[in-house]
């Protein structure tokens, strides 16, 4: 299972009017789960994103440059929140994966 590394420092990036967090997740992950965490976040219109550097993945989320103290926190949990339904999203089987058993059911009974 995916997580915050809390042992890990965070790195503050500042723009002219937002300021992006990376997060560092324990552990690697794979290419799979970085999509899942994209798509998700699109989804969410949350302007987060996964990374995968040597040694490092991280999720970045640049939050506005804003005296909302519950706006940017709000912000910051789903981003997290996103990191299980990644991992949810990666256990499942592809898209691909009813296809081809319909396909092999088929032919199956072409050859039966």
């Amino acid at each position: 299972m995916t997580d915050i590394d809390p042992g890990a420092d965070i790195e503050i990036n500042h723009g002219e009017e937002h300021v992006t967090a990376r997060i560092p997740l324990a552990g690697q992950v794979t290419r799979d789960w970085l999509r899942y965490y994209q798509k998700l976040a699109r989804a969410r219109d949350l302007p987060a994103e996964a990374q995968e550097l040597p040694g490092r993945a991280w999720i970045a989320v640049r939050v506005p440059a804003s005296d909302d103290h519950d706006e940017v926190l709000a912000m910051l949990d789903t981003a997290r929140t996103l990191i299980a339904e990644a991992d949810a999203a990666a256990e499942q089987p592809p898209a691909t994966a009813h296809a081809e058993a319909v396909v092999r059911e088929w032919w199956a009974r072409q050859r039966a």
